[in-house]
């Protein structure tokens, strides 16, 4: 039996990742993902069990990698204000640096493949968010008068909007834009 090579499991994800952008899932096949890898069919096989099995695989990797991410260098005790930026700005990054990542997370959520256990991973992910939200309401600097998810989709939409034009190059971001929809983002939702 062959050993398994994390680099070669990894190449196999980045090319899934090319096939689910230029085909969707629709037509995603081993077949492509081994064409786009430059690999044997069969050596898929070795990794993964099946398609279902590699597209499971890759979204549990993805969604751990994004959380981390949105998370990265936040500190409950900073102030509301300045927390809350940090993560927006993380997660408009994320959205950047990552693009065929975020892309497919939303795919798959959208698609056939997701299963119960992992429609339930992609609600936590919000949980992170939500708490600071309700910290936010707590401290009384958060509106009351609109629920958590609404809040929440206000500003994850208008993140997602502004990635998508940045990555397409229609509305390039910089440093002073960037703190523009910051702003904003937190004038919807201030108390």
């Amino acid at each position: 039996m062959r050993r398994k090579d994390e680099a070669k499991k990894g190449k196999i994800f980045e090319a899934s990742l090319d096939v689910l952008i230029n085909h969707g899932f629709v037509d995603f096949s081993m077949g492509k993902v081994a064409r786009q890898a430059n690999i044997a069919v069969g050596t898929i096989y070795l990794y993964f069990k099946h398609k279902e099995d590699l597209l499971n695989q890759l979204y549990l990797k993805l969604y751990q990698e994004s959380v981390d991410r949105f998370l990265e260098h936040y500190n409950p005790n900073d102030s509301f204000r300045e927390g809350l930026k940090l993560v927006w700005v993380n997660y408009l990054k994320h959205r950047i640096n990552h693009y065929k990542e975020s892309h497919f997370l939303e795919q798959y959520y959208k698609s056939p493949y997701i299963n119960d256990n992992h429609k339930r991973l992609a609600e936590q992910m919000k949980k992170p968010i939500h708490d600071i939200i309700i910290k936010g309401k707590e401290l009384g600097l958060v509106r009351r008068d609109v629920d958590n998810e609404m809040i929440f989709l206000g500003m994850l939409g208008f993140i997602r909007e502004l990635a998508d034009e940045h990555v397409g190059k229609v509305y390039v971001l910089d440093e002073d834009r960037i703190n523009k929809a910051f702003e904003m983002s937190w004038n919807m939702i201030k108390a």
